[in-house]
């Protein structure tokens, strides 16, 4: 019998209760956890209790906003090429700049359509699976 082991955990992290359940709702398939956070404190506690493929963080969250959450990951071990894209209703340069000098891999602006989450999303995890095949041998 063929046990069914998850492919991938992502952990989804945003204040916004409704922008969680969407996110749910696009990411959701088989063989995928999702670790639903309602702050960065909650996000930095998941990847530590896991090894996450993929990490999605609201940048403006209350307790510890995505960018600390981003910082604090990144010193976990494991956690150094983990992707981590940022999430935020603030376009423009400078929250970009400061989004990737928290050492994040990506950077999208709210609001975006499942099929360009998808899409952003997809590579990462897809790079992020193969890194870890690798690191097993």
């Amino acid at each position: 019998m063929l046990m069914d082991i998850p492919d991938e955990t992502v952990i989804v992290a945003d204040n916004d209760s409704m922008m969680r359940g969407l996110l749910r709702t696009a990411l959701e398939r088989p063989r995928r956890i999702l670790m639903l956070c309602a702050d960065g404190t909650e996000a930095v506690a998941a990847a530590e209790e896991s090894a996450a493929t993929l990490i999605l963080l609201d940048m403006r969250m209350p307790r510890m906003d995505g960018l600390e959450a981003c910082r604090a990951i990144r010193e976990l071990p494991g956690y150094e090429v983990v992707p981590i894209v940022i999430l935020t209703a603030f376009d423009g340069n400078a929250s970009r700049q400061r989004a990737m000098r928290a050492g994040a891999t990506s950077f999208m602006v709210k609001p975006f359509s499942r099929d360009r989450l998808i899409g952003e999303i997809g590579p990462l995890i897809a790079a992020r699976k193969q890194t870890m095949e690798l690191e097993h041998y």
